[in-house]
């Protein structure tokens, strides 16, 4: 499971240790090249001759005796040269503690295929051939589920020509990927009939399953892109009238960056904006969190079951309802702090939320009672931690007496 505190928990400490990682004498120069070790799958099909190679770049913890039952998120670029940068971004922001990326497998190709390239242009010149797509779904995609620990959610990241095949794919396949960054499609022409085949297959996509989707979609002004505008701007009104509610997507024009640059910056926001639901706590005031603990439980149960396929903690946005009443109504608090710490009996924020509570109730014993198993059980987590912890217990035993 994913909880704010098993992020939180990594996540204060990373000023600390870079801190003495810089200023340390001691401190030994890191390994680059171990951080994401490189393999090499070749999947074979029954379109090509010869198998097709790709580069499987593997998180830093894949490998790790800790994390051996761990499960792995995967992102597929089409761009060979797409690999340093995918897999140089996805070690900077998943080096915290899968914060703000969750760690990911990085799939690319090694290298040019002149067959897979046919199979590219015979989508091209006709949009009903989806072959590309059957090789996707009934081979590659199963290589690695096969050989790698993947927990089922893919992501698609393309650029110009291999933005637009993922459109295609969402468009054609939906179920390939759970997101889509796409950064500056080429659709001009009616490229694999993007364009006019966008207002039906959109609304279809609800009909395929009531799966949650991802889209993130930038494009630029540039002279490479100025082409393409126009079908950028129909089929971000297209997704405005006709995406169903389960496609959460976003559409962006970016001027600030240089053409080159455009898939990285898609990549960052797109990754940051695609697992903010994680990262970030609904506010007490938010259309969900008004209606109740229930509601916050069941949007974080739809996130788990619709959109990851594993759970999501709702422990901080409870915990950030609970407080919104703690001044004005503190008994309504400590009824939703009771529900959390039930809900999450293994949290040691959620019982110590609960101790003080009970501290602000008056009830200092009880409240002694929930630290206690507040300071068991973040003996699992760092010091910085666990000595919190044991401070709050100290200064409500010095109360008690």
């Amino acid at each position: 499971m994913y909880t704010k505190d098993k992020l939180m928990n990594k996540v204060l400490i990373a000023p600390l240790i870079m801190a003495v990682f810089l200023f340390s004498g001691l401190a030994k120069a890191t390994d680059i090249a171990a951080l994401n070790p490189i393999e090499s799958l070749k999947v074979k099909s029954k379109h090509f001759k010869e198998p097709v190679e790709y580069n499987i770049t593997l998180p830093t913890s894949y490998s790790q005796e800790k994390h051996k039952d761990k499960k792995y998120f995967i992102i597929f670029a089409l761009h060979p040269r797409s690999q340093p940068y995918l897999s140089g971004i996805h070690e900077w922001l998943s080096h915290n503690g899968d914060w703000p990326w969750l760690e990911t497998i990085v799939v690319t190709p090694a290298k040019y295929n002149p067959e897979f390239a046919q199979l590219f242009e015979s989508l091209v010149k006709d949009p009903s051939n989806q072959t590309m797509l059957d090789y996707f779904e009934d081979d590659l995609l199963v290589a690695i589920d096969k050989k790698y620990r993947t927990n089922g959610f893919r992501i698609y990241s393309g650029f110009m020509s291999n933005g637009a095949i993922g459109l295609y794919t969402l468009l054609n396949r939906p179920q390939l990927f759970n997101a889509y960054m796409i950064t500056s499609p080429t659709l001009a022409n009616n490229f694999a009939n993007i364009s006019s085949d966008a207002e039906e297959k959109l609304t279809n996509l609800a009909k395929v399953d009531d799966q949650l989707r991802f889209l993130y979609l930038s494009t630029g002004k540039h002279q490479y892109e100025q082409g393409s505008l126009p079908a950028f701007n129909s089929l971000e009104q297209s997704l405005t009238e006709f995406a169903p509610k389960t496609l959460d997507w976003q559409a962006h024009i970016n001027t600030k960056n240089n053409y080159m640059s455009q898939p990285i910056m898609t990549v960052i926001n797109g990754i940051e904006a695609l697992f903010d639901d994680i990262h970030t706590d609904l506010k007490a005031d938010s259309a969900i969190s008004t209606q109740g603990p229930e509601a916050i439980i069941s949007h974080y149960q739809k996130l788990s079951d619709k959109k990851y396929g594993f759970d999501i903690s709702a422990e901080g946005s409870l915990k950030a309802l609970a407080k919104s009443y703690m001044e004005s109504e503190p008994k309504k608090a400590l009824a939703i702090y009771k529900k959390t710490a039930k809900r999450y009996p293994d949290s040691a924020y959620a019982l110590s939320s609960l101790a003080e509570i009970y501290a602000t109730l008056g009830d200092i014993k009880l409240a002694v009672s929930y630290q206690k198993k507040a300071v068991e059980k973040s003996k699992t987590m760092i010091e910085w931690h666990q000595n919190n912890h044991l401070s709050k217990l100290k200064k409500l035993q010095e109360q008690l007496k």
